[in-house]
């Protein structure tokens, strides 16, 4: 209990330095532009907006320290709608606040390489992977609703993922590419979402290997990955003559390729494999198809998180991507829920982006062919096939006995 108290006082304590310094962070810019000093030639009007808007998300955050907050069920109807609306105001508002002023205040650094400008987006990048936890327990953790939970840690993944740290380019090239890639974002989401799931009374994923699973069955499913990595990369075909056709050709090494595939292993698979898995198995716990239910919408959610790469690529290429993601996001969840190894999905998924990546040359898919659309039809079956397999009969028992929690 004591440590419980002392944990607390910390987070807010941390969030009330952190809250007073984007006060007086977004104070000195919008008094450095009212003032006439240039921001990036900046036109005043643009400048000002974003400070007031930045002002607006973030006042409101001290009433986050209310002390009737932990006696919500004892306070007025509306009072507890307000409270409520404001553990999702802030943590939204915190999400495009932090990133943000990070960027303005990295304009403002020189625009040649200098040490200075390294060391200043070292210690970003390593800030940014624990700037969100105090909003994220006095916030996000707060939110009681699995809807809103589940809605909220979709928003939080996309916001990290789609708002720099800085625009700045007078870094070195590794800093860069961290930068620019979402490797940071990813490993920002995973520390977040571990301390508020821990929270909310879920134990974090085991990275170990269960020791009831057939070892057949485990061989077999070794085989079938490599072999699925292997030809999702390299494979070359255009027709069913050309089907063992492959290319081992590398396109590009890219250091932000490879850590945009290594991303989309952990980000995607914590969120839609652990936080969205779990949050779906928790709420059907007891119904007869509580497991199946679950792994069909956390793969659908999969799915659809795919569709924003309409803005990248063609319609068809979505539309099969997305078909592609949700097959393949219902095997990863049968393999992980089977081995009970979270590094499994993971891996598999991060090898088959970094190799596709690097084999292409880009992060899009070209528009399909008849081919390939019948090509996908056939994995797409294989997939579901084999998550069909794992999770029915003795091997459905062993998924229990690895997860008795959720029942």
């Amino acid at each position: 209990m004591l440590k419980q108290k002392n944990f607390n006082s910390l987070i807010r304590m941390w969030f009330l330095v952190q809250y007073f310094l984007e006060i007086a962070v977004i104070g000195i810019l919008l008094m450095r532009r009212l003032l006439g000093v240039s921001w990036q030639n900046k036109p005043l009007g643009l400048v000002l907006t974003t400070c007031i808007f930045l002002l607006i998300l973030t006042v409101p955050g001290v009433f986050l320290l209310n002390p009737h907050e932990a006696h919500l069920n004892q306070s007025k109807r509306w009072q507890r709608l307000l409270l409520r609306f404001n553990h999702y105001y802030q943590t939204l508002g915190q999400l495009i606040v932090l990133p943000t002023l990070l960027s303005m205040l990295c304009s403002f650094l020189p625009t040649e390489v200098t040490i200075f400008n390294n060391l200043i987006l070292s210690l970003i990048l390593i800030y940014s992977l624990v700037m969100y936890i105090p909003i994220g327990v006095l916030a996000f953790a707060r939110i009681q609703s699995l809807l809103g939970r589940m809605l909220m840690s979709l928003i939080v993944a996309f916001l990290m993922l789609s708002l720099p740290l800085t625009g700045h380019t007078g870094f070195d090239l590794i800093l860069l590419a961290l930068s620019n890639s979402d490797i940071m974002a990813a490993l920002s989401f995973v520390i977040l979402t571990s301390i508020v799931m821990k929270i909310w009374g879920v134990e974090l994923p085991k990275f170990s290997w269960a020791h009831n699973s057939q070892k057949g069955i485990i061989l077999f499913l070794i085989i079938f990955s490599l072999i699925t990595i292997i030809f999702n990369a390299f494979g070359t075909a255009e027709s069913w003559q050309q089907i063992l056709q492959l290319d081992f050709t590398i396109r590009s090494t890219s250091l932000t390729l490879l850590l945009n595939g290594l991303e989309a292993g952990i980000l995607e698979e914590w969120l839609c494999r652990f936080v969205l898995l779990y949050l779906l198995l928790h709420a059907l716990r007891n119904r007869l198809f509580q497991f199946d239910l679950a792994i069909i919408g956390s793969s659908l959610i999969f799915s659809l998180a795919h569709i924003p790469n309409l803005a990248v690529q063609s319609l068809n290429a979505t539309i099969l991507q997305a078909i592609f993601a949700f097959s393949l996001g219902i095997l990863f969840a049968a393999i992980y829920l089977y081995t009970k190894a979270f590094w499994w999905p993971m891996l598999f998924h991060a090898s088959m982006d970094i190799l596709a990546f690097i084999t292409s040359g880009k992060e899009t898919m070209s528009i399909p062919t008849s081919f390939d659309w019948m090509i996908l039809i056939i994995t797409a079956i294989i997939f579901l096939g084999i998550a069909a397999f794992l999770l029915s009969g003795q091997r459905r028992e062993t998924v229990k006995e690895n997860f008795p929690e959720l029942l």
